[in-house]
C-alpha cells in the first residue's frame, strides 16, 4: 500500500518529499475536478456536486444524476435531452466567469521553469489555457491562430472541453457561445440546415438535421480522439517522467487510472497523489509511492517555497563566486620573503576535507519494484468509452 503522508503534520519525511518534487527537471501532472472546486466550478461526486443537484432538481426526468452524462441514456428521451442541454449552458457560463485557482498557476510555474513534461488533465472548464499554458486543441486546424501540436502543448484535456460544440450527426464543431447570441448547446447544426436548404431547392428531399451539442466525453461513448491521445501518452511514458504528480483525483475514471499506470512503470519515477482524502489502497502498491492527503493548494504552496529557498541559495553563492577573484585583485600583494629552502622544507600535506555526506533521502527513493502492475492497453483506454471528463 501507498505510504500516505498527513499534509497538516511537518514530518521529516514530508519535507525530503517536497524538497524532492522541487528538484526535478521532468515532471508530469495528472489533474481532476478537485483543482478547480476553489474556482467555483462544481464538482460532480460530491454531497453538493452536480449528480446530487440534477437528481434533487429533475428526479423525474432522470433515474439518476449519473445518466444525465451518458450518452446510451440521456438522448433516447427529448425532455432528458433539453435538461442536459440546460445544465450544460449553465456550466459553459461557470466556467467563461471562473478563474485558475492555485494549482492552475503551480502548474504554470512547472512550465516557465523548463521542467513540465507535459500535464494531462480529466477538466472540461479550460482554466489551463487561461492560466497561460498551451492546450492541445484538436478543433483547431493547423494554420489557425489556436493551434498548438501536440509536441509543444503544455496540456493535453483527455475529455474535451466545453469551448467547443459538435453537430451529433456530422461532427461539424463551432465555439460554445458563454453568452446568448451565438451558438449555444440544443440548436440545429448550420451546415446540416444548409445542405438539406441546397438539396430542398434543387427538388429533392431534405435531410435530417443534427443537434448541437458540447465536445466533451461522455459514459458509454467513443472518444473521438483516443488514438491521438494514444499516441501523446506512449510519446511521455517513454520519457521517463522524475516525479508524477496527480492532483484532485479520485482516480475512478478508468482512463485516467490506466494514464497513472503508464507513466508510473517508468523507473526511478516518484509518483506522488494529493486529495483531500485517501484514494490508493492495496490495488496501488508499487505504482503510487506516496499519497498526500490534504489541500491540493497547500502542497503547491510548500513546493514554491522550496522553490524559493533554493533560488536564494543559487543567489548567494553565486554572488560570492563572483566577489572571490574581486577580492583577491584588490588585496594588496605580500612582502617578498627571501629565504633558504632545504629539501625537507617541502610543502605540508593539505588537511584533509571530509565530504559532506550526501543527503540520506533513501528513505524517499522508490524501491525498485519488482512486479509492476501491467500497463497493456492503458492509452487504448481513450479509444474506449470514457466518462464525462470532470467526473472524478
Amino acid at each position: 500500500m501507498p505510504e500516505t503522508l498527513a499534509l497538516a503534520e511537518k514530518s521529516a519525511e514530508l519535507q525530503q518529499l517536497v524538497k524532492r518534487v522541487a528538484r526535478a527537471r521532468r515532471v508530469v501532472v495528472v489533474t481532476g475536478a478537485g483543482i478547480s472546486v476553489n474556482s467555483g466550478i462544481p464538482d460532480f461526486r460530491s454531497a453538493s456536486g452536480v449528480f446530487r443537484q440534477i437528481q434533487a432538481a429533475h428526479g423525474h426526468v432522470v433515474g439518476k444524476g449519473r445518466d444525465l452524462f451518458d450518452a446510451s441514456v440521456v438522448f433516447r428521451s427529448g425532455a432528458a435531452a433539453a435538461v442536459f442541454y440546460e445544465w450544460m449552458t449553465q456550466l459553459r457560463r461557470q466556467c467563461a466567469a471562473a478563474r485558475p485557482g492555485a494549482a492552475h498557476a503551480f502548474i504554470r510555474q512547472l512550465a516557465d521553469r523548463g521542467v513540465l513534461q507535459r500535464s494531462y488533465t480529466q477538466n472540461i472548464d479550460g482554466l489551463e489555457r487561461k492560466a497561460g499554458l498551451r492546450v492541445w486543441d484538436p478543433y483547431q486546424k493547423p494554420g489557425s491562430a489556436g493551434h498548438v501540436p501536440w509536441q509543444q502543448a503544455h496540456s493535453v484535456p483527455l475529455h474535451g472541453t466545453m469551448d467547443h460544440l459538435t453537430c451529433q450527426l456530422c461532427a461539424s464543431a463551432v465555439p460554445f457561445a458563454a453568452l446568448p447570441g451565438g451558438a449555444a448547446a440544443g440548436d440545429a447544426c448550420a451546415e446540416c440546415l444548409q445542405r438539406s436548404q441546397a438539396r430542398e431547392a434543387c427538388g429533392r428531399r431534405a435531410l435530417a438535421t443534427g443537434k448541437l451539442r458540447p465536445a466533451v466525453v461522455l459514459y458509454e461513448e467513443l472518444h473521438p480522439h483516443g488514438e491521438d491521445i494514444a499516441r501523446i501518452i506512449s510519446h511521455d511514458a517513454r520519457s521517463r517522467a522524475d516525479v508524477v504528480l496527480v492532483f484532485g483525483t479520485t482516480l475512478k475514471v478508468p482512463g485516467c487510472r490506466q494514464l497513472v499506470r503508464r507513466l508510473a512503470a517508468a523507473p526511478r519515477t516518484t509518483t506522488v497523489v494529493v486529495n483531500n482524502e485517501p484514494v490508493c489502497g492495496r490495488a496501488w502498491d508499487g505504482v503510487v509511492d506516496y499519497q498526500v492527503v490534504g489541500c491540493v493548494d497547500e502542497w503547491c504552496a510548500r513546493v514554491q517555497r522550496a522553490w524559493n529557498a533554493q533560488s536564494k541559495i543559487t543567489q548567494w553563492a553565486t554572488k560570492r563566486t563572483r566577489g572571490a577573484p574581486a577580492a583577491k585583485e584588490n588585496a594588496p600583494e605580500p612582502t617578498s620573503r627571501k629565504r633558504r629552502v632545504s629539501d625537507s622544507d617541502s610543502d605540508p600535506e593539505p588537511t584533509s576535507r571530509k565530504r559532506r555526506a550526501p543527503d540520506n533521502n533513501s528513505s524517499l527513493e522508490p524501491a525498485r519494484r519488482s512486479a509492476r502492475i501491467a500497463t497493456r492497453g492503458g492509452p487504448a483506454d481513450y479509444q474506449q468509452r470514457q466518462p464525462l471528463s470532470i467526473c472524478t
